[in-house]
């Protein structure tokens, strides 16, 4: 797996894949999960259709960080709704 950034846009790319996500602006975001539609598949010729890729991809690429955020922000929500009892 590698990313490489050309004209400013980040590419990703597989063995049998390359992506972007669908807004540069995406990557400033710290609250944002990625999901399938914040990806856009440039090349796939993994034999999977772009929606079963676009799940691969976020897995592999963005599962841990998905994860984290996802606590991070209830772990937000918990305490808003604590502080307003």
């Amino acid at each position: 797996m590698v990313s490489e950034i050309q004209k400013g846009v980040v590419y990703y790319s597989g063995a049998d894949y390359k992506f972007t996500l669908s807004d540069e602006q995406l990557h400033k975001y710290t609250s944002l999960i990625v999901g399938p539609q914040h990806i856009r598949i440039i090349e796939n010729t993994s034999g999977l259709s772009n929606k079963d890729l676009k799940a691969r991809i976020i897995e592999k690429w963005f599962g841990a960080e998905n994860d984290r955020v996802r606590s991070r922000n209830n772990a937000k929500r918990r305490a808003k709704r604590a502080a307003h009892g």
